[in-house]
């Protein structure tokens, strides 16, 4: 159970419209658009389809990109389990310094979560470090 609602954090941050976050890198990220969010929080509706799409400008050069999300949980940060890490799945790779990239990933919600209010980041990662990375307030709910 704790898989799946780490997984379903991993949503939060890939679900809205015009949702506000808060830069966790250099700003690399240009624009976030998570489907179905908007406002200061994102509310992630369990058994729902989200999608995540990013625009961010590579401050490397990188053969590699990894995705990383992670959430609070108990004033913890915890790793999302069952995130499909491989980023050059979801956008062109290799990045080249100072070029924009968008990504795009999608994740349904399972079911069998709990209803909780958190703080999901994820970030991307090449071959020198941190790409990019961003934190979204986000809600679990029926």
């Amino acid at each position: 159970m704790f898989k799946f609602i780490c997984l379903a954090l991993l949503v939060s941050y890939a679900a809205a419209g015009d949702v506000k976050f808060t830069d966790c890198a250099h700003g690399e990220v240009t624009s976030l658009d998570l489907s179905g969010c908007s406002g200061d929080h994102c509310i992630i509706r369990k058994g729902k389809s989200f999608t995540l799409k990013t625009f961010f400008i590579a401050n490397q050069d990188s053969e590699k990109l990894e995705i990383k999300i992670s959430a609070i949980m108990n004033n913890i940060e915890v790793p999302v389990p069952g995130v499909d890490k491989d980023g050059c799945k979801h956008t062109t790779c290799p990045l080249k310094k100072g070029q924009k990239y968008e990504l795009d990933y999608s994740l349904i919600i399972p079911t069998i979560l709990p209803n909780l209010k958190t703080v999901t980041t994820a970030s991307l990662v090449g071959d020198h470090g941190v790409v990019a990375c961003g934190k979204v307030n986000t809600e679990v709910v029926d």
